[in-house]
């Protein structure tokens, strides 16, 4: 049963990597803008090691070989996800995918420039999405493609 649950994770780890890299660049419509943003589940991932790490070490011997090589596979696709994948804010004509969520522009009612190159999406529903920019030139691209400063 564990073994099943671990397969299916990376499985559907897979799917979800696949569909980031790939298939978003292919739905709705062209892209216009893609922005690297900035890197934050690198203590969530290093705990999450960490506690697979242990469950390794504590139940030495008492679990199955493949079960320990699903978990050490875990452990490679959670350090990737951390140190190797960067989420990206990915803008097309209709919208933005931020987090592989699509926003449509007209569901925006204002966009702020904070500190930090930290872009703040103000939704209309009252929710508010922060976009964390690596560089001055990415923040100068989406304030360009957005319509400018006013």
């Amino acid at each position: 049963m564990i073994n099943t649950i671990l397969f299916l994770s990376i499985i559907a780890f897979f799917a979800y990597a696949f569909f980031e890299q790939f298939a978003i660049d292919k739905l709705k419509g062209k892209t216009r803008l893609k922005v690297r943003l900035k890197k934050r589940t690198k203590l969530d991932s290093l705990i999450f090691v960490a506690l697979i790490g242990v469950i390794i070490w504590q139940s030495e011997g008492h679990i199955a070989p493949f079960t320990v090589y699903l978990l050490a596979f875990l452990i490679l696709l959670s350090l990737y996800m951390a140190f190797f994948r960067t989420p990206m804010l990915i803008f097309k004509n209709e919208g933005f995918f931020f987090e592989n969520i699509f926003v449509h522009f007209d569901k925006i009612q204002a966009v702020n420039l904070a500190d930090n190159h930290k872009l703040v999406f103000d939704l209309k529903n009252g929710k508010r999405i922060v976009a964390w920019l690596n560089q001055q030139i990415d923040v100068d691209a989406v304030v360009t493609l957005l319509g400018g400063y006013k």
